[in-house]
């Protein structure tokens, strides 16, 4: 993992390598194409930032990915994918700790 920094806007891009796992293959396969005016790049999908945030949280229980967690959940995702993969990446118990 490693960050792009563009200090003229304050803008982060956080660059993270795929890993071989089905999980990762299937949340590579679900990034979402934007634009913004002329600059066009590939982003990781809400659920999926959701899923990353709890798998990186397991161990650390950092406030930050969780309350980040909290604030993306209240604002709606695909319920059922994020259930699925919640429990196949053992994060299920912590994902209800957050959502309540």
């Amino acid at each position: 993992m490693f960050n792009l920094i563009h200090n003229e806007s304050v803008i982060q891009v956080d660059c993270i390598v795929r890993k071989q796992s089905q999980y990762r293959l299937t949340e590579f396969q679900r990034r979402q194409r934007i634009k913004i005016e002329d600059f066009e790049t590939w982003i990781v999908s809400k659920e999926d930032l959701i899923l990353s945030k709890l798998y990186w949280a397991k161990d650390s229980r950092s406030e930050t990915q969780l309350g980040d967690v909290k604030n993306l959940i209240s604002t709606g995702c695909d319920g059922d994918y994020v259930e699925r993969w919640t429990r196949q990446l053992d994060v299920a118990n912590l994902c209800l700790e957050v959502a309540t």
